[in-house]
């Protein structure tokens, strides 16, 4: 058989649709009080800067498909609070590491290769 006596369809069939899960919604009341008060068994009162750090974990959950990379996730952390100090600034929030404290008081998923409590990477 020629090229030419192949069509296109032939030669790269096309693939079926994927069916993915919905994204959830997670800015939502019942979730906020869940923060608020899992925060406050911990002793943790939450501040403004800190719900900007829970809403941008929060953001990345609603928009990502694939949400266990902790290494990225950190990473994206750190760049987003920067002009505030970065890791420094986030530590000094969540003393106990900002993406574990984060995830334990929202009920997020843990993260893949979670070891190190701190930060929630394997490093």
């Amino acid at each position: 058989m020629m090229f030419s006596d192949v069509s296109l369809d032939e030669m790269f069939p096309r693939a079926h649709a994927v069916m993915r899960a919905p994204l959830p919604t997670l800015k939502t009341d019942d979730v906020y009080q869940l923060i608020q008060s899992n925060a406050a068994e911990r002793g943790l009162t939450l501040t403004n800067e800190h719900m900007a750090v829970i809403n941008f974990i929060l953001d990345f959950y609603e928009h990502c498909d694939d949400c266990q990379n902790a290494r990225m996730l950190a990473d994206m952390l750190q760049d987003e609070f920067l002009p505030q100090g970065g890791r420094k600034y986030l530590y000094q929030l969540f003393p106990d590491g900002p993406l574990s404290t984060i995830h334990d008081i929202a009920e997020l998923p843990k993260l893949g290769n979670e070891t190190d409590k701190s930060f929630g990477t394997n490093w």
